[in-house]
């Protein structure tokens, strides 16, 4: 581990005695320490086959490098996928090998070197049904992958290691292949892994920080990664630690932030708080808005009665008013409302206008008639207690529900608590409202993750609607190999289709994330796939 400095062995000394507190000015500035807060259940889990919540991959971003990763930079330049500890790959014409060759000189964090094998280890762990990773329904198109899951081979057929070389062979073509790569649940980890969770962070060791200290719901400090190979992996990372406080409440977080108690606030803020900020004269260069590449949608469990009913699904679409709903989030500057999966920043879209965004309560009573379910329906809503604005609109969507005879009863936990309750499908939770951040700037992350009924699982199961229509499943899988604008205006139009004829959910808003930054911050860049990028932030 690196040999750290006088103060900060006195700093950690004080933390554990005492617990995590704010770091007086003067110090932090001589530490060059960034200080970040997270409600509580943020983080799900620091295992990276398993690692799923949107703060929890951002943490492996700044903890990881895998085969291939983005650009620490923010707009579409973030977007641009570059060699990670691999170069980027050749790939035959028909799009049915990659091949990469390992850079030299890559190492983990005790110095050990990242071979092809550590690489074959991580996909290995991935298909083990032990781990029962969110992961594998991204990567079942390698060869033998099913098989090795299944227990019927010992290895992944379709991963060969040569020496420096690693070849991935692929049953069909996958036009996001490369871009799934990038997600940190591909991280290389040594080859003697066992296929059990390692949730200290101990596996996050092949970026620039590494994890110093890990107290669930608590505390999260990160130090630099002393084996970091800056000069094959490029320099990454401005600040000597980061100290991620959770259990943070968003309303608090905004006056610690304004106060420089914390420099930043790596999840939404209360939207009085960031709202105020928007129009605050004396936060001038402190606040930043940007639309996420996300959609915050309520879901209905298509195995699930009333929801099993289309027309039902229909209804609960037309009775919803969206624009109330967006001034529930906090209005216009913190998102747009929207009826669509896909979001505003997905190239190639246009506003299909599939509902009334203003809700339409007489065609939806006519289509629950015509549903023949019998009124009224009661069920279940679940989503997060712990972020800003759920409770909220999961109130807002109470009430509206109510006019068309839906009586909905709210239920509410923390995030890594709420994620694990609904992803378990022998629970049957009947609906919710969740947002979905992207994995990787591509429209199959949404469709294909989200709704392709052959990727359900019994746990960790994100698509949480249980949607599984053969024929909607068949064209995602058709798309898969297009590239370019084909891809786009297909997967666009296939959007359109699954809302309109199926509802399996209800999308209700694409959100813009407000960040507030204490007034020492510079070098502040919001990465279009992963948020506040914490390895380019620096002390004035």
């Amino acid at each position: 581990m690196k040999r750290l400095s006088v103060f900060l062995m006195v700093l950690a000394i004080v933390t554990v005695l005492v617990g995590p507190a704010v770091v007086p000015a003067a110090l932090a500035q001589e530490a060059t320490e960034i200080v970040a807060g997270l409600p509580a259940g943020a983080i799900d889990h620091l295992e990276p086959t398993l690692a799923y919540t949107a703060v929890a991959m951002r943490i492996e971003f700044f903890t990881t490098t895998p085969l291939v990763t983005f650009r620490d930079a923010a707009g579409e330049e973030g977007k641009e996928i570059i060699g990670g500890i691999a170069e980027l790959p050749e790939i035959s014409e028909d799009g049915l090998t990659y091949t990469f060759t390992l850079k030299p000189g890559v190492t983990f964090a005790d110095g050990s070197p990242i071979t092809g094998d550590s690489v074959r280890r991580t996909f290995e762990r991935i298909f083990t049904p032990e781990l029962a990773s969110p992961a594998a329904g991204f990567f079942t198109d390698i060869v033998g992958a099913e098989a090795f899951a299944a227990g019927e081979a010992d290895t992944i057929e379709g991963i060969q290691v040569d020496g420096d070389k690693v070849t991935f062979q692929l049953s069909q073509p996958i036009g996001s292949f490369l871009a799934r790569l990038t997600m940190p649940f591909t991280v290389p980890v040594p080859a003697d892994t066992p296929a059990t969770p390692f949730e200290n962070g101990e596996l996050l060791v092949s970026g620039p920080y590494m994890v110093e200290k890990y107290e669930p719901n608590a505390l999260l400090t990160l130090v630099r990664n002393p084996n970091y190979p800056a000069d094959v992996l490029g320099e990454r990372g401005v600040a000597d630690r980061l100290v991620i406080q959770l259990g943070v409440e968003p309303a608090q977080a905004g006056l610690m932030v304004r106060a420089n108690e914390m420099d930043l606030y790596l999840d939404r803020f209360a939207p009085a708080d960031a709202a105020q900020a928007l129009n605050d004269p004396t936060l001038e260069g402190r606040v930043e808005a940007n639309p996420q590449s996300a959609v915050i949608y309520l879901w209905l469990n298509n195995d699930a009665a009333p929801f099993d009913n289309p027309k039902v699904r229909q209804a609960v679409n037309h009775a919803l008013n969206r624009n109330a709903l967006l001034r529930v989030w906090g209005g216009p500057s913190q998102g747009m409302a929207t009826d669509q999966i896909l979001p505003p920043t997905m190239p190639g879209w246009t506003d299909v206008d599939t509902y009334p965004l203003g809700g339409d309560i007489e065609k939806a009573k006519a289509l629950l008639a015509e549903s023949g379910v019998e009124l009224p329906i009661e069920t279940t809503l679940r989503t997060v207690s712990d972020q800003a604005g759920f409770v909220e609109l999961a109130q807002a969507v109470q009430k509206q529900l109510k006019e068309i005879g839906i009586n909905v009863n709210i239920e509410t936990a923390i995030d890594s608590v709420n994620e694990g309750i609904i992803t378990t499908r022998a629970n049957k939770v009947p609906m919710g409202i969740n947002a979905w951040y992207q994995d990787y700037p591509d429209p199959d992350n949404f469709i294909n993750t989200l709704l392709d009924g052959s990727r359900i699982t019994d746990t960790n199961n994100q698509n949480k609607a249980s949607f599984n229509s053969p024929e909607i499943s068949d064209k995602m899988h058709e798309l898969q190999g297009l590239t370019g604008p084909d891809r786009l205006t297909a997967y666009h139009a296939l959007d359109e289709e699954i809302i309109r004829d199926y509802a399996p959910w209800a999308p209700l808003i694409n959100p813009t994330h407000v960040d507030i930054l204490s007034d020492r911050i510079t070098g502040f860049i919001y990465h279009p796939v992963y948020g506040a990028d914490l390895t380019v932030i620096g002390i004035k």
